[in-house]
């Protein structure tokens, strides 16, 4: 892949990239570190990338393993709001529930969660980057969509 050609395609998904980031860490300057560092990485390697339109998909893995690359750095796991990952344009409030709900997911679910339904990726294209099969992404989304139900119902009582 031409160097411009993935500079378009890499700018295009600038802003998934850190939404997907700001579900991993906490902090909005680790987030700029992880998706500069994740482009600069896709860069360097993009003339690997046989296909333009898995773009998003390889640098979102790469995206991924940088957090986690970072949160092992850092020797101690974080937790984020996904309100916070999700600024007020983003989001109507109505659904800030929702939010807060997704906040108390475990990470193996809220990353498929947010990669799925937020984002739009596919299964399969989720499994690629988490490096799990198809079975166990929707597996993951069905436990969260349980999980969801049970929280929303507790908040609602």
């Amino acid at each position: 892949m031409q160097r411009e050609e993935f500079l378009a395609e890499a700018m295009a998904c600038e802003r998934t990239l850190y939404r997907v980031a700001k579900t991993i860490l906490r902090s909005d300057f680790d987030c700029a570190d992880a998706v500069q560092e994740a482009l600069l990485k896709g860069l360097k390697n993009a003339p690997m990338l046989r296909e333009k339109q898995y773009v998003k998909t390889w640098l979102t893995r790469i995206l991924i393993n940088t957090c986690k690359d970072m949160l092992r750095r850092a020797g101690r796991a974080r937790t984020v709001s996904l309100s916070d990952a999700c600024s007020a344009a983003d989001r109507n409030l109505e659904n800030i529930e929702l939010y807060d709900a997704l906040q108390a997911l475990d990470e193996k679910l809220r990353i498929p969660v947010v990669l799925h339904y937020l984002e739009g990726f596919p299964t399969e294209e989720i499994a690629r980057m988490l490096k799990i099969t198809d079975g166990l992404v929707r597996r993951r989304l069905w436990q969260a969509r349980k999980e969801l139900r049970e929280i929303l119902k507790e908040e609602a009582i």
